[in-house]
C-alpha cells in the first residue's frame, strides 16, 4: 500500500468522483478526498479471511471495485463471488454473505468498516469486538478466474505509511461492503459504476 504521488493522482481522483457520485446516499468522502490507493489479487478457488482494516488508520469510507481477471464463461468482466460479513462472539458469529458480480463496486462505513469511533468498546488496531463486522472475500471452489480489486482510503491524520511503497506488516489485505445492523451500507451494479 502506498500515498499517491501525481502520477496516480488523475485516476485516484476519476475513480473517487465516481464513486462518491455513485455512493452519495452514503455521503461516501463528504468532507474528504480518498489518498490511498490499494491494488490486489485473489486467487481463483482462494479465500481472504475475514478481518478488520487497521480500525484507527483509516478515516470512514472504504470502497472497493473488483472485477476478474479474464471474462468467464457468459461474463465479460470474470466471476463473481462472495463477500463474507461476520460479527458477535467466537461461539456466536453471526453471518451475512453477498453475492457480488464482478464489477460491482462496495463501501465499509460505521460498524461494518468497525472504526474505532462507532465501536461499542472503542477497540482500535486489530483488536477484537462483538459490535462490529469483519469482512471476508471467497472465491467460489469452482473458480477459475483470479480476482482483481482496487480499494481507496483517506489515511487518518498523524499516520503514514512507508515512502517506499511497500505495505505496512500490519496492513490488512482487502475492504468490502457493509452489512446490515448499525453499519452504512451501499452496494451497486457495475452499469452504475
Amino acid at each position: 500500500m502506498w500515498k499517491l504521488g501525481a502520477a496516480r493522482a488523475e485516476l485516484l481522483q476519476m475513480l473517487s468522483d465516481r464513486l462518491r457520485t455513485v455512493f452519495a446516499p452514503a455521503e461516501l468522502w463528504a468532507t474528504t478526498e480518498p489518498d490511498t490507493l490499494q491494488i490486489m489479487k485473489v486467487g481463483a478457488q482462494q479465500v481472504l479471511a475475514n478481518h478488520w482494516d487497521r480500525r484507527d488508520k483509516w478515516l470512514e469510507g472504504i470502497a472497493s471495485v473488483a472485477w476478474g481477471e479474464l471474462p468467464a464463461e457468459g461474463a465479460n468482466r470474470g466471476e463473481g463471488y462472495t463477500l463474507a460479513m461476520q460479527r458477535g462472539p467466537k461461539r456466536e458469529i453471526e453471518e451475512v454473505k453477498v453475492e457480488m458480480v464482478a464489477g460491482a463496486a462496495y463501501v465499509l462505513m460505521g460498524h461494518a468498516q468497525g472504526h474505532t469511533r462507532v465501536c461499542q468498546k472503542h477497540c482500535s488496531g486489530h483488536n477484537r469486538c462483538n459490535c462490529c463486522w469483519t469482512h471476508g472475500v471467497r472465491m467460489a471452489p469452482t473458480s477459475t478466474v483470479t480476482r482483481h480489486s482496487m480499494t481507496l482510503r483517506v489515511l487518518a491524520d498523524g499516520d503514514s505509511d512507508d515512502e517506499d511503497g511497500e505495505e505496512d506488516d500490519e496492513e490488512e489485505q482487502e475492504t468490502s461492503l457493509a452489512a446490515e445492523s448499525g453499519a452504512t451500507t451501499s452496494a451497486v451494479a457495475p452499469e452504475a459504476i
